[in-house]
């Protein structure tokens, strides 16, 4: 929301109201009003038994030592200004080369909530464009707020898109008619509750976010807690639906740390069931204005060494018959069925925060700086 003369309203200062009357919740700003419709429905994943033969997963992988640096110029001594070649890493089958060298900022600097960048997470891939989400650091992902950006990666050059900048001698080396042109091919959403911001997807007409948290209270992983689920509309994106979905099976739960979606109406849940030593794989599908679960696989191994009972899926995504998982620098090839196919190695000392598919093309995305990656299998 903006004021009348378009600066955004601080979320947490209380101007904006909200009262609930009937199945209407009801917002007010000053003269501003907006309505949003409640619709109240049974959940349909209570006491869940399901019955899964696990198959058989890989031999436990230990994660490349160094994963949490940084591209070239991404430091203080270089201003974290722009990088000037593409990098290429191949493992087995699998290439994957720089895409787009993203934005460091799109917005001013230290300016608390309304600053856009410089921590990207999830991404998602549709029709040429690349959607991730951005928080203004680490912390402020933990605390489940950022922005949704979309860049056309078929108008924009993969190393001069790091020039949209609020610094001086980043967004002067752009004559105004290609920042005029790059703009448009490059969206923000306003400030929105994305959770994690790992678990994206992409249709035709809509974003998905799953607005899930990594830390749940007391560190609890299986407790009955609810997610929701956002629908962002394109063109804007701006919320057009939002569901709350909880899966409840016998004494436990399955919360979900990371998700992909398949079109509108699928969507894969991951869930990490550490103490069976397995990875189970919800499928839940969109009917009658909710998201049941339809089918389960499950596939026996922790994929990675586990560091303190840890398990840090960095990436998921799914395309037709085929599931990706990411750990830092690894990326697992799954079937759907929960059957295991290969691993990919890429040594690129920087953590992957996403994944999107499309048939056998993957993208990646790089931390520090945000690169998006892309190869074929």
């Amino acid at each position: 929301m903006t004021d009348a003369y378009g600066t955004m309203v601080d979320p947490a200062n209380g101007a904006v109201k909200a009262s609930l009357s009937g199945d209407k919740l009801n917002f007010t700003y000053g003269k501003a009003k907006t309505t949003v419709e409640l619709v109240k429905t049974a959940n349909p994943n209570r006491n869940l038994k399901p019955a899964v033969s696990a198959k058989k997963g890989p031999k436990e992988v230990a994660s490349t030592r160094k994963h949490s640096g940084s591209s070239k110029n991404w430091n203080a001594a270089h201003r974290y200004g722009t990088e000037t070649s593409s990098n290429r890493w191949t493992s087995g089958v699998l290439t994957l080369a720089t895409q787009l060298w993203e934005p460091r900022n799109l917005s001013l600097e230290t300016n608390d909530w309304q600053q856009v960048g410089p921590v990207m997470e999830g991404l998602a891939v549709n029709g040429g464009w690349a959607y991730s989400s951005w928080y203004r650091s680490a912390a402020a992902s933990d605390q489940l707020k950022g922005n949704i950006v979309a860049f056309n990666m078929k108008k924009l050059n993969k190393y001069q898109a790091q020039y949209l900048s609020p610094r001086s001698y980043l967004y002067k080396k752009l004559s105004f008619g290609k920042f005029k042109s790059y703009s448009q091919n490059v969206k923000v959403s306003p400030y929105l509750r994305l959770g994690h911001g790992q678990s994206l997807g992409a249709s035709s007409k809509y974003i998905y976010v799953l607005a899930n948290e990594n830390k749940l209270p007391g560190g609890a992983s299986n407790g009955f807690y609810s997610e929701e689920i956002l629908q962002l509309k394109k063109s804007g994106l701006t919320i057009n639906k939002v569901w709350s979905i909880r899966v409840d099976v016998g004494s436990s739960g399955r919360y979900f740390y990371n998700a992909a979606f398949a079109g509108d109406n699928t969507m894969y849940g991951v869930f990490h069931n550490a103490a069976f030593g397995r990875y189970e794989f919800w499928r839940l599908n969109l009917v009658n204005n909710r998201w049941q679960v339809s089918q389960v696989t499950v596939t026996q191994s922790h994929f990675v060494k586990q560091q303190a009972g840890s398990s840090p899926v960095q990436g998921f995504s799914v395309s037709g018959s085929n599931m990706y998982l990411a750990f830092n620098n690894l990326i697992f090839k799954l079937q759907t069925d929960g059957t295991y196919q290969k691993t990919w190695k890429h040594v690129s000392n920087r953590e992957i925060e996403g994944l999107a598919s499309d048939g056998s093309q993957l993208y990646a995305q790089l931390a520090q700086r945000g690169e998006i990656l892309s190869g074929r299998w």
